[in-house]
């Protein structure tokens, strides 16, 4: 009976043969597989050369069989181009520098690089020295701390917190919060923990590097079933969740810019509609103005904000600050 020529599946029937002593030989495999028999002497010479299968061949027996009956066949096969697509990836994961999985990931990527036969087109050290992905700078995450929230998160027990915030104008000031982890977001390169405090129901965020100190307690939490990490992310505009009001905002951008405006996403649900002059309109959702109102700053003259108003006031007393500030400079030099 003829059976599939998948490679890694026959990869799998010929250990399982060799390791259960049935002594497969070259004939013997090809015809229960319906391969040839050079093809089946491949397959023997891949999992001798590329695989380090210690397979010595039994006279008497007229068959294969392993020297050493401990060694194990790789639970996952990859072809030379799948594999150099993961190294690759591996140097976009930028978002993990600063937390413990780093190291982890580069452990993996180590191992792969060492499944790579001897003769490839391209090697590892010559793709990292072509490819560069330059991530955004991101704080680094305890190790402890890390460890104790992702514990936490899935084990859904209720952690203790000592966090660093920045109210009140200092960075020194310290909280203690007990809290349920309900989710961890990579927001353009920083970690958050976004949970809930005990005895509340609204949907707090905590940056993973302001923990001071973080210890698992012995209650355990129910995840609301309408929590939804992508809904609630949705409308985030930037690193922060705001406070979950998402208003529309709207931008006019004149026609100079427009290659610019149009070459890339600036938000997941944006729209854009082109005006008969040539000006673009642009709308997205966002929860939280702040970061939007920063953004569009950095457009200086090229935008005009349409809605909400906060957003409309939020800019304009901006501007009218950094007015008053360079201002203030221009009479201070010309004392």
């Amino acid at each position: 009976m003829k059976r599939t020529q998948s490679q890694f599946a026959r990869f799998m029937e010929l250990d399982r043969m060799i390791r259960e002593k049935k002594y497969p030989n070259c004939l013997t495999f090809s015809n229960k597989w319906g391969v040839s028999q050079k093809t089946t002497q491949r397959d023997i010479d891949f999992l001798r050369d590329q695989c380090k299968a210690p397979i010595a061949y039994d006279r008497d027996r007229k068959g294969f069989y392993y020297e050493d009956a401990t060694w194990m066949l790789p639970s996952v096969f990859l072809s030379e181009g799948e594999l150099l697509a993961v190294l690759l990836a591996s140097r976009a994961l930028e978002q993990y520098r600063g937390t413990p999985v780093a190291k982890q990931v580069s452990q993996v990527f180590d191992k792969l690089a060492g499944l790579l036969p001897d003769k490839i087109t391209l090697k590892p050290e010559l793709l990292y020295t072509r490819f560069t992905f330059k991530g955004v700078s991101a704080k680094s995450v305890d190790a402890d701390t890390w460890a104790t929230v992702v514990n936490g998160l899935m084990s859904q027990r209720t952690i203790r917190l000592r966090y660093r915030t920045f109210e009140a104008g200092t960075a020194d000031k310290n909280k203690e919060s007990r809290v349920n982890p309900y989710h961890i977001a990579n927001l353009q390169g920083e970690w958050y923990l976004l949970g809930v405090h005990s005895g509340h129901t609204d949907i707090r965020q905590f940056s993973m590097a302001r923990i001071e100190k973080a210890s698992l307690t012995a209650d355990h939490f129910e995840m609301p079933a309408d929590f939804n990490p992508e809904k609630l992310l949705s409308s985030t505009f930037g690193r922060y969740i705001g406070d979950g009001k998402t208003q529309t905002v709207m931008l006019l951008f004149p026609k100079d810019v427009t290659p610019w405006v149009t070459e890339r996403e600036w938000h997941p649900s944006q729209s854009i509609k082109i005006r008969r002059t040539g000006e673009i309109e642009l709308y997205f959702p966002a929860a939280g103005m702040f970061e939007v109102m920063r953004w569009v700053l950095s457009w200086g003259k090229n935008v005009r904000v349409l809605a909400p108003p906060e957003l409309v006031r939020m800019v304009g007393d901006e501007i009218k600050g950094m007015t008053a500030n360079t201002t203030n400079e221009i009479k201070e030099k010309k004392r």
